[in-house]
């Protein structure tokens, strides 16, 4: 379940950027604004930044959702092996549980909310670009003009 709804909203995420650009070569319509020019190169790199951050969550969720599930396997597989009687048994099998329950802690406690905060950031950013500058392009010469100058704000 947990999965499910976190591909979802990655998908979403990935989708938005796609039909943000997407139809870009169709239109016709051209920046002149040097100011709009600036705001649209400064999104871009919001988008360049936030997309990396979202990855950075992805993996990180990856990474502790395949050591869950590994861990389950274990568990799983070493459940009815354990000796009741041998209590260093019962003790590694109880360790092999509490790791498990503390990774899944981790998970419901901040990865998955800070993949979703990523993804919902980085989506916002998406529809920002896509509502100021979506389908557009640049004026050429301006475009370098405004590159040579260009400072964004930190974001």
């Amino acid at each position: 379940m947990r999965r499910t709804m976190m591909q979802a909203t990655l998908i979403a995420g990935s989708l938005a950027l796609g039909l943000g650009w997407a139809g870009a070569a169709s239109a016709q319509q051209v920046i002149v604004d040097p100011q709009q020019i600036a705001q649209c190169l400064c999104l871009e790199q919001t988008l360049a930044q936030r997309g990396s951050e979202m990855n950075a969550r992805r993996a990180a969720y990856d990474q502790r959702t395949a050591e869950l599930d590994q861990l389950d396997q274990r568990i799983a597989r070493d459940r009815s092996m354990v000796n009741e009687g041998d209590p260093v048994q019962v003790a590694r099998f109880r360790d092999m549980i509490d790791q498990r329950d503390r990774i899944a802690a981790d998970l419901d406690r901040g990865i998955i909310g800070d993949l979703q905060v990523a993804v919902g950031r980085y989506n916002e950013t998406v529809a920002q670009h896509r509502g100021l500058c979506g389908n557009r392009f640049y004026e050429q010469n301006i475009l370098e003009r405004v590159r040579m100058t260009l400072v964004c704000p930190r974001g």
